[in-house]
């Protein structure tokens, strides 16, 4: 619990039914209110004191304080005890690993590793972790695909489920239940538009809309970097958007960067109100947050099949690599940790420029 500003563990407090009142605490004599704290099971090996975190769940923690005390209580009296003998829960074990998760991962990160774990549970429908099998999350995979996820979607879905449960399991490096073998698919080249769609999507949009579909194409930003963006982080006199943190939000490989920009992009976002705490911002002031659902409707308007926000990211390392730009600035200009990411746009931009020759070749050809 919290108390006076610092962390203490406080006994809870126990209802009429002699079970634990939930989010109630003893502390200096009195019973407080205290949601905020984490059930805790405690216990002595000797001079040794052992606090294992449960979660918010009170129910969790009496049940794990059932389990240690038969436990404590069998080795006490000389009945031979096996580990296995005591299934571990997945109740007691998520909502640590979730909270370390989210205290040490993007926010974007914990969201989906929290999603994900929540969807394969509900779909195991099981409750302890021994229980949980490889074929377990190879059908979840396939589950996954069989709903419309692609297999590189459903592949990572299930290895993010199986770090949880090499985490909570302790399995040693090669004794995981599936490994990135069983996770892996065919990759796609990343979908770019061409210039006659990029002109007919461009001609039905609004001046906020140009603006914002300019920054994701002549920036190539993420969507959260875009919506991100504060209007002190475009500097009109060097000619850069520096991609920054904020409070909440960190940029997906935890590295800032300045991402050079060319002076029409500059033009277009100086129309911008350059006051309040976003670039980009509602009607009310509010984060800028619909970037899908615009370009799936100005798509819709313009005849365009196949628009998403990345996709322009996509078309802008394409036109960088196709134009000469070399694949280590591009790649600090996407800001990703490995070249291999920024090399998948290198075949695209390469096959571009085969076919532009080809047509030099064999247009004219009689």
């Amino acid at each position: 619990m919290k108390i006076e500003g610092r962390w203490k563990y406080c006994k809870p407090a126990l209802g009429k039914n002699n079970k634990i009142r939930p989010d109630w605490v003893h502390v200096n004599g009195s019973v407080q209110h205290h949601p905020e704290g984490w059930y805790y099971t405690h216990h002595r090996e000797g001079s040794k004191h052992i606090w294992k975190k449960i979660g918010p769940d009170p129910a969790s923690a009496e049940r794990e304080a059932d389990y240690t005390s038969a436990h404590l209580h069998a080795v006490a009296v000389g009945v031979p005890v096996k580990p296995e003998a005591f299934p571990v829960m997945i109740s007691h074990t998520l909502a640590g690993y979730l909270e370390e998760y989210r205290l040490s991962k993007r926010d974007a990160s914990y969201r989906l590793m929290k999603q994900t774990l929540e969807e394969f549970l509900n779909f195991t429908n099981k409750n302890y972790i021994e229980r949980i099998t490889r074929l377990d999350l190879l059908r979840y995979k396939s589950w996954l695909i069989e709903r419309g996820r692609t297999e590189r979607t459903a592949g990572n879905k299930m290895l993010r489920c199986n770090q949880y449960l090499r985490a909570v399991m302790r399995l040693e490096p090669g004794k995981e239940l599936v490994t990135e073998k069983d996770a892996r698919y065919v990759e796609a080249e990343p979908e770019v538009f061409s210039q006659a769609e990029l002109d007919k999507f461009f001609a039905v949009c609004s001046p906020f809309q140009r603006a914002i579909f300019s920054t994701f194409l002549m920036a190539g930003l993420r969507k959260q970097e875009l919506e991100n963006l504060a209007p002190g982080d475009v500097d009109y006199t060097a000619g850069t958007i520096t991609v920054r943190a904020r409070p909440g939000w960190r940029p997906k490989t935890w590295e800032e960067r300045v991402v050079e920009i060319p002076s029409d992009l500059l033009e277009v976002l100086k129309t911008l109100p350059q006051d309040g705490a976003y670039l980009f911002r509602t009607r009310t002031g509010r984060k800028y947050s619909h970037a899908w659902d615009d370009c799936q409707n100005i798509a819709k308007r313009a005849g365009v099949q196949g628009a998403y926000p990345h996709k322009f990211r996509a078309t802008y390392a394409t036109k960088l690599l196709q134009s000469g730009v070399d694949l280590k600035t591009v790649q600090k200009l996407l800001g990703h940790k490995n070249l291999e990411s920024t090399m998948r746009y290198l075949a695209n931009a390469q096959s571009i420029a085969v076919r532009a020759k080809m047509d030099a070749v064999w247009n004219n050809h009689s």
